[in-house]
């Protein structure tokens, strides 16, 4: 195992990728320094502590991918500063709190992955924002209240999971919207009502899965 010192590297074509790499400790304040970095790539290693909220200071990054570590703490608002990220991953890890709205502001955002963690609170309306979402994974996590309807804004989402949370109340009948979905999963909630019937009828759509009876009160 390696302690991660960052600074001591050279980063080539702006890129960083240490991906399976063994590494320990915690991503050093110090990243922030790293301005024209476009790839991180931290992805598969054993780092711990917290993503310090100098990582929003990396203002041409486009792909940032911490997933399969053991970082812990809330996702900083900060993040909401990276204007060209396309790729956010942040899955298998243990943070905590809530999904911070400032991730409304990654107007560039195609793939987020925040699943596997223990998020709670519920899904920021701000969501809705990210007109070139087309991942959106929430799954295996901790989240609470309703599906807001503004998610039918999101008009170029592919796959989207909800899986494995504590949602409730009804489907919004706005998820219809959602033209170009393919894969929809929201099953083991606590979710009750009808499924919107449109819901069924969207040519696009390849898979369905809104849950068994007993977990979801349809």
């Amino acid at each position: 195992q390696m302690e991660i010192s960052l600074l001591l590297l050279e980063v080539k074509e702006n890129a960083l990728d240490l991906n399976s790499s063994q590494l320990s400790g915690s991503i050093p304040r110090e990243i922030g320094q790293l301005s024209s970095l476009v790839i991180l790539d931290l992805n598969n290693n054993e780092l711990r502590g917290s993503i310090p909220p100098e990582i929003g200071m990396l203002s041409s990054l486009v792909y940032l991918d911490l997933n399969n570590n053991q970082l812990r703490g809330s996702i900083p608002p900060e993040i909401g500063q990276l204007s060209s990220l396309a790729y956010l991953d942040l899955n298998n890890n243990r943070l905590s709190g809530v999904i911070p709205p400032e991730i409304g502001q990654l107007a560039a955002l195609r793939r987020l992955y925040l699943d596997n963690n223990k998020l709670s609170g519920t899904i920021p309306t701000e969501i809705s924002q990210l007109c070139s979402l087309e991942y959106l994974q929430l799954d295996n996590n901790r989240i609470s209240g309703s599906i807001p309807s503004e998610i039918s804004l999101l008009s170029s989402l592919l796959h989207l999971y909800l899986y494995n949370n504590q949602l409730s109340g009804n489907i919004p009948p706005e998820i219809t919207q959602l033209s170009s979905l393919v894969y929809l999963d929201l099953s083991n909630n606590h979710l009750s009502g009808c499924i919107p019937p449109e819901l069924t009828q969207l040519s696009s759509l390849g898979y369905l899965c809104e849950g068994k009876v007993d977990i979801n009160k349809f």
